[in-house]
């Protein structure tokens, strides 16, 4: 039976209170919010590079079915109940595939993220491969958290009423990638700790609930106007060259083009939005617990020690 894979863990501060990368005390709302682009901007390999590399798997998942959609949608049938049952079947799967690669691109994302910040805590290196070599052995849990959490947000999204704020308690459960990276532990008490973190108290609760509300605006801001320039600038070029509309036309070649260009347009502005959702889980979680559990006198006085130690 092999042992669970050690916690990243959290460091002590390298160069005193106010040095680290969070500040020592409770955020508010705006730090948050300015907090998840300065993580990115920051640790750009960690955060975009990690993003980057869920959106080229997704996309080669994502591509081959939005294809057999748009080409179900083109053709002529001569069997129509076949063509729906096809079309239905194509479209189930790119949903799943969707609904999954969105949960395990956010979980991987928001565990980089959280290596960034222990590095930089540390005064140690944040670029990609580092951050990677330190998570790399928590990635088939970190894996496994994401099924766990698609899962979950399926079995949420079935109760009624309660199933339109997926998103938010989507969020919230998402806290246990934080958990995992800096407690351990095993992935039911990862989402134990991770209510815990997020929802104290009614007003914690409440307040974890709404950054969530607010920085979703945010990021559904930036994906929309990113994305939609570049939809309109691909199904133009891909117009021109082909010299005419590929669903009206039903040429594969035309079809596959368009299905990529379009992938990409709706995809690559994904890569800034999980980068910067994984620096609000990463506060979130921060901020959670020193508000419940005073980690910014905790990780202060290791920081104070740790030095105390270095000048003796």
């Amino acid at each position: 039976m092999t042992a669970p894979a050690p916690p990243v863990g959290l460091p002590s501060l390298s160069a005193g209170p106010g040095s680290g990368p969070v500040p020592l005390r409770p955020l508010a709302v705006g730090e948050i919010l300015d907090g998840g682009m300065d993580l990115l901007r920051r640790h750009p390999g960690p955060t975009l590079g990690t993003a980057g590399v869920t959106v080229v798997v997704q996309l080669l998942i994502t591509v081959p079915l939005w294809w057999a959609i748009t080409g179900l949608l083109s053709r002529e049938s001569s069997s129509l109940d076949t063509d729906i049952l096809l079309f239905l079947l194509t479209l189930t799967a790119a949903s799943v595939v969707a609904a999954l690669g969105s949960t395990v691109a956010a979980v991987i994302t928001s565990a980089a993220a959280a290596v960034a910040v222990i590095q930089e805590a540390a005064g140690a290196p944040t670029s990609l491969p580092v951050c990677w070599a330190r998570l790399r052995p928590l990635f088939g849990k970190l894996m496994l958290l994401g099924l766990t959490l698609t899962g979950l947000n399926v079995v949420i999204a079935a109760i009624p009423i309660v199933g339109y704020f997926v998103p938010l308690f989507g969020g919230l459960m998402r806290l246990s990638v934080l958990v995992l990276v800096f407690e351990g532990g095993t992935i039911g008490n990862a989402l134990k700790r991770s209510m815990q973190v997020g929802s104290g108290t009614a007003a914690g609760l409440f307040r974890q609930l709404g950054i969530r509300l607010l920085a979703g605006a945010v990021g559904g801001f930036l994906w929309f106007i990113m994305m939609l320039p570049l939809t309109i600038i691909a199904t133009t070029v891909v117009q021109l060259l082909v010299g005419g509309d590929p669903l009206v036309s039903g040429d594969h070649g035309a079809l596959l083009l368009l299905t990529v260009t379009v992938a990409f347009a709706y995809y690559l502005p994904l890569i800034v939005v999980w980068a910067f959702r994984s620096g609000i889980d990463t506060l979130l979680y921060l901020d959670g617990r020193m508000r419940a559990e005073a980690l910014d006198v905790e990780w202060g006085l290791a920081g104070r020690r740790s030095r105390t130690e270095r000048v003796r």
